[in-house]
């Protein structure tokens, strides 16, 4: 955990997002069962305050974790350096947050199949067996797209994209190809190179690298909102990506695509 202290006072008309909610609250007259306003709180640390009460006893509980020890260092590690130290867990069904979902299928146990567990504060492993991927490699796309990060760069650059050393770092998007498969496909460092899904298409140039054959990687971040449209070629990795989730996590599945690859006219512009 880390406190993020407020760097600078909010420009010209903005409020800060504290400002705001408090507003909302005072305007809406929300009240608490007793009749009194249900925000007596007024600064980030009495925000801070009221969540420690709400986790007394539960799972994450912060009423241990104050702004003084946190001002304290480089942060604090929730709940010590480790947990569980007395082999209990927060299994028990009446303390428990969840009773958990079938890995497979997202389908959530009722109470009486997680009681059937004789949980008690036994840790559960859940495990599931092997499912490949919803797209596989073929004969048409026989590459696997993996989409990341660079250290320049955050998500859609909206942020970064805007400072000028960042930017220059790590300007456009690129294609990372392990030699093996750029030398099949006739392609050479700093060729332009085409990279198509079953959905849509990204156009980067090459960087040969130690990514693993038949495996091609291509960062996420790069969009059109800073590009002159005379200019726009196709770079967002997430047009080729597939539209599926995780069952229990609902995350999608944006590391896993078939891919193909082609070497570009106008690779030496």
């Amino acid at each position: 955990m880390h406190l993020s202290e407020k760097a600078v006072d909010p420009p010209g008309e903005a409020r800060a997002d504290l400002d705001i909610f408090l507003d909302y609250a005072r305007r809406m007259d929300f009240r608490n069962r007793d009749g009194a306003p249900l925000i007596d709180w007024t600064t980030p640390e009495q925000a801070y305050a009221a969540w420690q009460r709400c986790s007394a006893g539960r799972p994450c509980d912060y009423t241990a974790i104050t702004y003084e020890r946190l001002r304290g260092g480089s942060g604090i590690q929730w709940g010590g350096e480790r947990l569980y130290t007395d082999g209990v867990f927060n299994t028990d069904p009446g303390y428990c947050e969840t009773y958990g979902q079938d890995l497979s299928t997202g389908a959530e146990f009722t109470a009486e199949q997680y009681r059937a567990k004789q949980p008690a504060g036994r840790a559960f492993l859940p495990a599931a067996d092997y499912q490949p991927s919803p797209e596989v490699p073929s004969e048409e796309y026989p590459l696997l797209l993996t989409t990341g990060r660079t250290v320049y760069q955050f998500h859609t650059r909206t942020k970064t994209g805007r400072a000028p050393e960042l930017n220059a770092a790590a300007p456009d998007v690129w294609v990372e190809l392990h030699p093996q498969d750029a030398a099949r496909h006739g392609i050479a460092e700093g060729d332009l190179v085409g990279i198509a899904s079953p959905r849509g298409a990204v156009e980067a140039r090459a960087r040969l690298g130690g990514i693993r054959p038949g495996v091609v990687f291509v960062p996420f971040h790069y969009g059109y909102f800073d590009v002159d449209p005379a200019r726009r070629r196709p770079r967002a990795a997430n047009e080729m990506t597939v539209t599926a989730w995780d069952p229990v996590s609902k995350q999608p599945l944006f590391k896993v695509a078939a891919v193909r690859i082609a070497k570009l006219a106008g690779s030496d512009d």
